[in-house]
């Protein structure tokens, strides 16, 4: 059972943490970056003459569109250096020789984390919402638990980006590493196994595409098709090939993604506890 003194360190560690980021440019860059997004959606169709979609789904859809990046940015941003900015830039020695627990500074820092880029992401949420209210009249159905698997997904990404912080030994790095396996490396991972007619429900990013996927109705369901573009890139054959087109079941990867954050986040607050200044 966790002290009423620890439970006042943590929120404490989480208040300052809060005010650096409110403080900071990070989170400035990424609340223009989602309201410029937003305008984009809303500016190009009409000033390039196109019309906005009228089934406000697939509306919706396409101005959620930049989700995936979005909950990247947040990630890297602010989770990737959290933990190793301590030991890397030595104020570690200001807080670590203090009677505060190294796992009370992780846990006020995650939970500052987590209500900062769920923030980001309810401004986008928001924004998008009420466009597609404003413009189509109504809201899909589905939007809230398009949100609630969005937050769900954040917080399996962060637990993973916390992790890197944990390990790496420059900030650097971990950003990078952050940044470049949500982006490429698995990305590229879902799409070879695609091709390989292989599902891989157990990918932290295919299973993240519920997001998207729970505002289509019906459901999508995996399908295979015969593509002939970019398939001696992939294969190393020419020719047409058939490439599967698989979609994540909703009960398998809310546990896929549960379980990359229990596992993360643990993992990330043993390696936190044994590291040295």
């Amino acid at each position: 059972m966790v002290r009423p003194t620890r439970i006042r360190q943590i929120a404490s560690v989480a208040r300052y943490e809060l005010l650096k980021y409110l403080r900071g440019r990070r989170l400035i860059a990424i609340v223009l970056l989602t309201v410029l997004v937003n305008a984009i959606y809303l500016v190009v169709p009409p000033a390039t003459g196109s019309q906005y979609s009228t089934d406000p789904t697939a509306f919706l859809t396409d101005t959620l569109g930049f989700l995936g990046v979005l909950l990247l940015l947040s990630a890297t941003f602010f989770g990737a250096d959290a933990i190793v900015s301590e030991f890397e830039s030595k104020t570690g020695y200001f807080l670590f020789p203090n009677p505060i627990r190294k796992t009370t500074i992780f846990l006020g820092k995650f939970i500052a984390s987590v209500l900062v880029s769920a923030g980001v992401i309810a401004l986008y949420y928001l924004i998008a919402v009420v466009s597609v209210q404003v413009i189509d009249g109504s809201i899909p159905l589905n939007a809230g638990l398009s949100f609630a698997y969005a937050l769900v997904y954040l917080f399996a990404i962060l637990a993973v980006a916390y992790l890197f912080s944990a390990i790496m030994r420059s900030s650097v790095f971990s950003l990078t590493l952050t940044f470049f396996t949500f982006l490429l490396v698995l990305p590229i991972f879902d799409a070879v196994t695609a091709v390989a007619k292989f599902k891989a429900w157990f990918s932290i990013t295919f299973a993240g595409r519920i997001v998207t996927n729970i505002l289509q109705n019906p459901y999508p369901t995996d399908t295979v098709i015969t593509s002939t573009r970019n398939v001696e890139a992939v294969t190393g054959a020419a020719g047409p090939v058939q490439v599967a087109q698989y979609s994540p079941a909703v009960p398998v990867s809310l546990a896929v993604l549960a379980a990359y954050f229990i596992v993360a986040f643990l993992l990330a607050v043993v390696f936190t506890q044994r590291r040295e200044m």
